[in-house]
């Protein structure tokens, strides 16, 4: 069994070292060479296997916290919000196997999910928000976490149409700890879109998966949530999955709480209700539970797609997805 955790606390290698790392990662599986919207070529780094905790950001008695956003706080009127709500879909996935279902998440049985106040509740859900986007002429919405202070991971679909006729997505905004019409970290544009060729090329749904680089440092404020991966089974690992439902209350956060119940390679299934927003939400493992040792919240998954078999799923974050999500982190 192998495992590497990557927080905000990273080994520095050499570059002959880290090409190497993620040139064998790839080699392994070549549908996780990564892609970026602006054409740009990533420099190959891989990511630390020392241990360390998520970073929980800081709240500066006297700052703003939008102080690191790229526009401010906001409070939308009841009207506004009405508008947004209209405006911004729940982002289906276009790709979703038979296998998969139609519909990318469900609430399985009865509705077990519960609202969060990510404001409140602080820190692992602040790092988690709202993100909304242009595809063609469509306008949706997505869950996005921040992995870094200015880097969010979410699903493959919510930043490209899936496919070789897809197209990247426009008009890029994440809301940290969205809530309602508020936004009490602000807001940041995204500058450059992530995702890897499985999903850009094929549309894979094991590997759909991506990230958006930010045009602003919020994650120094609301924290950002570790990675963990292993090749070890996931089974029965606790795990709590926080987004943005489109079937709730537009751009409130919702979580729900239950054990992993399939591990495969790449994919992680589990029986938590969830519904169409969702995609690209955390799947989270608690600090010092199941295998290896993640210290802090780390996601090990991706959230993405709907019930098969009475388990809704999430991309795996395998070695090398988290690569690439480090990569993308120190990409200039």
């Amino acid at each position: 069994m192998s495992f590497a955790f990557t927080s905000r606390r990273l080994t520095t290698l050499a570059l002959a070292t880290a090409a190497l790392g993620l040139a064998s990662a790839a080699q392994a599986d070549n549908k996780n060479l990564p892609v970026a919207s602006d054409g740009t070529m990533p420099s190959l780094v891989v990511t630390s296997t020392v241990p360390g905790g998520a970073f929980a950001g800081h709240n500066k008695r006297g700052v703003a916290l939008d102080a690191e956003a790229e526009f401010p706080a906001s409070r939308l009127t009841a009207a506004e919000q009405a508008v947004f709500a209209a405006t911004f879909k729940p982002k289906m996935a276009p790709y979703a196997s038979a296998a998969e279902a139609l519909d990318p998440e469900s609430v399985i049985n009865s509705d077990r999910r519960f609202r969060v106040y990510p404001q409140e509740s602080g820190y692992p859900y602040r790092a988690v928000g709202l993100l909304t986007f242009n595809q063609g002429s469509g306008s949706f919405s997505c869950t996005a976490w921040l992995i870094s202070n200015n880097t969010v991971a979410t699903a493959g679909h919510c930043v490209h149409s899936g496919g070789s006729t897809g197209v990247w997505s426009t008009n890029v905004v994440f809301y940290p700890a969205r809530n309602g019409g508020l936004s009490p970290y602000g807001s940041c544009t995204a500058t450059r879109l992530h995702s890897v060729t499985g999903w850009t090329s094929s549309a894979n749904p094991e590997y759909d998966y991506g990230a958006a680089r930010l045009n602003c440092t919020v994650g120094n404020t609301t924290g950002w949530l570790g990675r963990a991966w292993t090749t070890a089974s996931q089974v029965g690992v606790p795990i709590g999955i926080f987004g943005y439902p489109g079937d709730k209350l537009s751009g409130t956060q919702w979580g729900g709480a239950g054990a992993v119940a399939v591990s495969e390679a790449r994919k992680t299934r589990y029986p938590i209700d969830t519904a169409g927003g969702q995609s690209g939400a955390p799947v989270v493992q608690a600090d010092g539970t199941g295998p290896g040792t993640c210290q802090g919240d780390c996601g090990i998954a991706i959230h993405a797609y709907a019930a098969s078999g009475g388990n809704n799923s999430g991309t795996r974050i395998t070695q090398a997805v988290n690569n690439n999500l480090q990569t993308w982190i120190n990409q200039p």
